[in-house]
């Protein structure tokens, strides 16, 4: 199949019926109430691990609006509906919560009128981070841009690297019928990279991250580049896992809008909407 071609299933018309433009809100916390408009594309941001985000959401807070980072705004400001996503808690993009995330796009663009070629953003940090990345490798809608911070890069070698990763781990693919060495292999972006979109990504490392070594990020991030992807990588020194300084939190949510404008100006130069922000090439 092409790159970026839209997969269907046999299922894909019945499944609609449980996730819905009336009741998509049961499935993810949006931004919808903030949004001054109809949306011209939209970001899904993915749950960390047990529901958090070091981006702004959780799990818990009802309607996305009011966030401490202030993401949600900034997304809603851009003309963006923004989701904060709900597979489960343990989930690491697994194929269940891929086929889920699937579905509420589905309902969303349905809802507010947009079609399939519409920006569709995918963001998140730590298992978020990896969920992005495993999201735009694996879905059946092309994701037009991807920002990862602190991702978990390598599912197997990274294994054992904290006491709550290998149960969870193995509770996200143990109901696939595979192998679970191949299970894990499904949800590792380091075992994707020939399966990522052409499409514009951001990396953010932190240096002293106690989780997923710098190191080992930035081996992740040549192999992305060396299979031909368009990767801005953000090192932040000093920092643990899931912090951020002021100037790369706004440097992330500058990512996430700006490469909506791109993407337009790519596919049609004459028709930016007024509230596209310009990006930097």
């Amino acid at each position: 199949m092409a790159q970026g071609a839209v997969q269907t299933n046999v299922w894909q018309t019945a499944d609609g019926d449980f996730i819905t433009p009336a009741n998509y809100t049961l499935f993810c916390n949006s931004n919808e109430p903030i949004l001054a408009g109809a949306p011209r594309g939209i970001v899904l941001e993915f749950p960390g691990l047990g529901g958090g985000s070091c981006l702004g959401g959780r799990m818990d807070m009802g309607a996305y609006t009011n966030s401490w980072s202030g993401f949600p705004e900034a997304t809603a400001k851009a003309g963006l509906v923004h989701l904060y996503m709900m597979p489960g808690p343990w989930s690491w993009m697994n194929p269940g919560a891929v086929r889920l995330c699937d579905l509420l796009v589905d309902a969303v663009r349905k809802k507010f009128g947009l079609d399939a070629s519409t920006p569709l953003v995918a963001c998140g940090g730590s298992m978020g981070g990896l969920g992005a990345l495993v999201y735009a490798a694996t879905s059946r809608h092309r994701v037009t841009a991807c920002a990862a911070a602190c991702p978990c890069y390598d599912v197997p070698a990274l294994y054992g690297c904290k006491a709550s990763f290998p149960r969870t781990f193995l509770s996200a693919v143990a109901a696939c019928d595979m192998p679970l060495e191949k299970g894990l292999e499904a949800i590792s972006p380091a075992h994707l990279v020939g399966r990522m979109p052409d499409v514009p990504y951001l990396v953010v490392c932190d240096g002293a991250d106690e989780i997923f070594p710098e190191k080992g990020m930035d081996a992740y991030v040549a192999r992305l580049r060396a299979a031909g992807r368009k990767v801005e990588y953000v090192k932040l020194p000093g920092l643990a896992h899931g912090k951020f300084t002021p100037e790369a939190r706004e440097r992330f949510h500058a990512f996430v809008t700006s490469s909506v404008s791109r993407y337009e100006s790519e596919r049609n130069p004459s028709c930016v909407p007024a509230n596209a922000e310009k990006g930097k090439r």
